[in-house]
């Protein structure tokens, strides 16, 4: 009797019969934005991040609720694929309270089954009367993946709107917006180091502002109370959106 060990390689009638090998599921990669508390990399480079640059009124800071947003979001986005028989993997670039490089973060996004890369923030400006979320993505005169990042960016921009909205009626998707603003016209240092990477290029990816958290009524509506609750509620928006965009790349 013959025992072939897994897998087996099976010689017959002149043909090798090779294992069929599954693909690894496509994953989705969430960077959790800032953290620490000191710049990482250098202006050099184009690698630095900063490690934190918003507040509530209150006093809550942007790097502790980007991580704790992203965290829920890695959870509802595995516990929707289970419930819709979808493969898909989910990868953080940062666990805690520490502020990785770009350079960093872009080497932890660069796997050959990233299927797009999401920057999670919250977002500051007009005087702490502005309300909205909105995606931010790299400039058309320097992405060729231009039309799929815009697609992307302003379904994830209402998607998670959707849920926001469910807390605060008032507030609304913004949309897309470009980082042509960003460093005198050079852009995201992000979109930059992954720009690097071949993998990347062709990947859908932006940073998605949740919304204007220095705004009082956002930080009542949203940040006070069950913020987990609330948290999850949007997450559970965002993800609807991504099990459906990723289900045919998971087949």
């Amino acid at each position: 009797m013959f025992r072939f060990s897994t897998p087996c390689f099976v010689l017959f009638a002149g043909f090798l019969f090779l294992p069929i090998l599954k693909a690894a599921p496509p994953v989705i990669i969430i960077d959790p934005g800032h953290g620490g508390s000191s710049v990482a990399g250098s202006l050099s480079s184009r690698s630095n991040s900063s490690p934190n640059n918003a507040n509530s009124p209150g006093g809550l800071k942007e790097k502790d609720l980007t991580l704790e947003f992203s965290k829920i979001l890695h959870d509802e986005i595995l516990r929707q694929a289970s419930g819709e028989a979808v493969q898909v993997g989910v990868l953080l670039t940062r666990h805690d309270d520490r502020n990785l490089n770009f350079i960093e973060r872009a080497a932890i996004a660069n796997r050959s089954d990233t299927a797009c890369v999401i920057s999670i923030h919250f977002n500051a400006g007009g005087g702490g009367k502005a309300k909205g979320s909105l995606s931010l993505i790299s400039a058309r005169e320097r992405n060729a993946n231009y039309a799929a990042d815009e697609a992307f960016g302003k379904a994830l921009a209402e998607a998670c709107n959707a849920g926001v909205r469910q807390y605060l009626p008032s507030s609304k998707s913004r949309g897309v917006i470009t980082d042509g603003h960003l460093h005198g016209g050079l852009g995201s240092n992000f979109f930059f180091q992954m720009a690097r990477h071949k993998n990347l290029r062709s990947v859908p990816k932006c940073f998605l502002e949740v919304e204007f958290m220095d705004n009082p009524d956002v930080e009542k509506a949203l940040l006070k109370g069950n913020r987990e609750e609330k948290f999850r509620t949007i997450a559970a928006s965002i993800a609807e959106y991504l099990i459906r965009w990723i289900g045919p790349k998971a087949k």
